[in-house]
């Protein structure tokens, strides 16, 4: 199963390449220029992130998203 954390969303809030998503790569996530995914599966955008949480994005907030996308991964 794979299991997104905190520091995951954290990572992806301060990552400053073009266009950084959150992509499922087996069990793992990892952050990624959306143009190097490939064929993994893309759990997560930057700007989707941004636009749900805001440009400063708290702890709470990291774990919040972090919990949501592994729920949803999980169903």
């Amino acid at each position: 199963m794979v299991r997104v954390t905190a520091d995951d969303i954290r990572v992806l809030a301060q990552d400053n390449s073009d266009d950084p998503v959150l992509v499922a790569t087996g069990d793992r996530v990892e952050v990624v220029p959306a143009a190097q995914a490939g064929d993994r599966q893309v759990v997560y955008t930057k700007a989707d992130l941004i636009e749900e949480y805001g440009p400063d994005l708290t702890d709470v907030e990291a774990q919040l998203a972090a919990a949501n996308l592994t729920a949803t991964l999980a169903a």
